[in-house]
């Protein structure tokens, strides 16, 4: 602790995906340590989209997300590439008949 302030904990959530829910708009949001959860869509970022990245700060009167679009787009480039080499993969294959 310094000055007397408590240290405040920065975490990285991915929204996972965004649905209609009995009480509203939901987003379900993956944690680092891979673990799910809902909240309202409104307690987001206004605008935020599925695969968004969100650092999310853990504060003395509040909890506060944000998106970080430059992180955002790395880990869809990341993503991107590994479906493109899947289905490269898949092409050169031979089919196979069960």
């Amino acid at each position: 602790m310094k000055d007397g302030k408590r240290a405040q904990r920065q975490e990285r959530w991915t929204v996972d995906g965004i649905e209609e829910g009995p009480q509203g708009r939901v987003a379900r949001v993956e944690r680092e340590d891979g673990s799910t959860f809902d909240l309202p869509l409104a307690a987001l970022p206004e605008g935020v989209r599925e695969g968004d990245v969100l650092a999310v700060q853990d504060g003395p009167d509040d909890v506060t997300a944000q998106v970080l679009p430059a992180e955002t787009r790395i880990r869809r480039a990341r993503a991107q590439r590994r479906l493109d080499a899947l289905n490269s993969a898949a092409e050169g294959s031979e089919e196979l008949t069960l």
